[in-house]
């Protein structure tokens, strides 16, 4: 009698035990295909979105700074031309920095 249940128990895990080990792929998630064509697109589209909203800060920046120019009295805006030409003239005698010309792409 007990090597009959042995019998009917050894053979009930092998019949369960495959099924409740490899999942079911039915429950699993079921993945798009999206063609290339497609994902390349939208990435163009979404390239172009953002260099035109680049370009319109860019705009919107430039427009502020000529506000701000043109809120200023005349000899304030002397006077940050003045220093505006020197900046410049005192930036372009520099070396770039060392980090920048050793990790340089050649």
């Amino acid at each position: 009698m007990r090597s009959i249940f042995v019998c009917y128990l050894t053979a009930k895990m092998l019949f369960l035990l495959p099924v409740l080990v490899i999942p079911n792929q039915s429950f699993g998630q079921k993945e798009k295909t999206v063609s290339i064509k497609k994902q390349n697109k939208k990435n163009r589209d979404v390239k172009g979105r953002d260099e035109e909203k680049k370009e319109q800060m860019r705009q919107v920046e430039g427009e502020l700074t000529k506000r701000h120019i043109r809120l200023q009295d005349k000899a304030t805006r002397k006077r940050m031309k003045q220093t505006k030409k020197k900046s410049k003239r005192l930036k372009s005698n520099k070396k770039e920095p060392f980090f920048k010309r050793w990790f340089r792409k050649r």
